[in-house]
């Protein structure tokens, strides 16, 4: 596998242009092995990959970090002898303070399983007070804090607030529960400050299928087919802004390490040299609505009329006026793949290049109790010939298979 190498400001970004879970495999390994000399020596150390799991909205939609990724880490550590690997993450405020299972619905709960990696669920994690801007102290969890090595695995997405979601802004999620809340107290400030207290290892980027337009849980899918890696998470996000089309100046984050003069003009001319790969399409901007929710002095008044929010046709209310993004169903789906039309199938394999498990095609939907099978659906949702055949309910999947099916046989 190919490994384009680019240095910005003495920092280098190596990237991969993967698709299928064969050419990923390969990219992450890759891009691993360019990488040995920030692993560390002692094979028992504590190793902490935290991706982006912050909805429940899968990974086609372009909002949560890629099965077959996190199964390529995971494989690519052990092939070298870690053995001590912790999946971390903490769902956004909606999902937690509603007691939703973002690992469940997304099947990491499944993919760590099988791999026999442990799986933390940050914001029931103990946690330790960090000071940041405009009066917060949200807990870090100490799960974050207390490893040997720490990759961060975002992915690339548009973000109504900050433009930008990227390795920086990944580090939302290592505040523990409602203390995500503090970090929006002066989010562009506080998500660089979290990146100056902590600082990961290594950064490696699910570029595969990322998220533009009303993101981060709103957008549209879009195949970028690329994942990256540096060590730096301030030079990626940098590197990220001129491969997918974003203004810098426009991500607060970037404009206040700008500010504080870490933005140097050698790293300015490396940035001109990078060629984009696609321009995402810009998030809309915020409806007054939205934007008066996030007025401090009004925090009382939207504790207050939570309860109302979390009925269905309030909270439908909320989002036609875009006040919100997200309207979250309580219930799981209970979807699974039970049978596959050989007669429909054909020959495009592509059930085979989206499978987590690394099925073969004959065998995806051949047992709907095979124990190898993650239920994790990609096969279906990308299916272009409605080949495979699902039981059960899509509940908290079905608007997104409304909105976005087509999109997911097209990419």
């Amino acid at each position: 596998m190919k490994v384009e190498r680019t240095v910005i400001g003495g920092h280098a970004v190596d990237l991969c242009r993967a698709w299928t879970r064969d050419e990923v495999e390969a990219g992450v390994e890759a891009l691993v092995a360019a990488r040995e000399d920030r692993l560390p020596a002692r094979r028992d150390a504590r190793v902490v990959l935290k991706p982006n799991l912050n909805n429940d909205l899968p990974a086609l939609a372009g909002n949560s970090v890629d099965l077959r990724v996190l199964a390529a880490l995971v494989g690519a550590l052990r092939r070298r002898g870690y053995l001590d690997l912790t999946v971390a993450d903490g769902a956004n405020v909606g999902m937690d303070r509603r007691g939703l299972d973002g690992f469940r619905r997304l099947r990491v709960d499944r993919l760590c399983a099988a791999l026999g990696v442990r799986l933390v669920d940050l914001n029931r994690d103990e946690g330790v007070p960090v000071p940041l801007h405009g009066g917060a102290r949200p807990r870090v969890a100490r799960t974050i804090l207390d490893k040997d090595l720490l990759i961060s695995i975002p992915k690339i997405k548009t973000h109504a607030e900050m433009q930008l979601s990227c390795a920086m802004k990944n580090w939302v999620g290592i505040a523990v529960g409602q203390d995500k809340r503090q970090v929006h107290y002066d989010l562009g400030r506080n998500i660089h400050a979290l990146n100056e207290l902590i600082r990961p290892d290594l950064v490696l980027v699910d570029g595969l299928v990322g998220m533009e337009g009303n993101g981060p849980g709103d957008g549209d899918p879009v195949r970028l087919g690329v994942l990256l890696a540096s060590d730096d998470a301030l030079v990626n996000d940098l590197f990220v802004c001129r491969l997918a089309g974003v203004d810098r100046c426009r991500v607060p984050y970037l404009a206040e390490a700008a500010r504080r003069g870490q933005v140097t003009p050698a790293m300015e001319r490396d940035l001109a040299a990078v060629q984009p790969i696609h321009a995402l399409v810009p998030p809309p901007p915020r409806s007054l609505q939205a934007r008066l929710s996030e007025v401090g002095w009004l925090a009382w008044l939207k504790r207050a009329v939570r309860p109302a929010v979390d009925r269905p046709g309030v909270a439908r209310l909320a989002y036609r006026l875009r006040i919100v993004q997200d309207v979250y169903d309580r219930e799981d789906d209970t979807l699974r793949v039970v049978g596959r039309d050989a007669a429909r199938c054909g020959d495009c394999r592509r059930c085979e290049g989206f499978c987590p498990a690394g099925l073969a095609r004959e065998r995806i939907g051949a047992d709907p109790e095979d124990p190898g099978c993650l239920q994790c659906l990609y096969c279906w949702l990308v299916c272009p010939r409605d080949a495979l055949r699902v039981e059960g309910e899509a509940r908290q999947l079905a608007r997104q298979v409304e909105r976005h099916g087509d999109s997911f046989r097209r990419l």
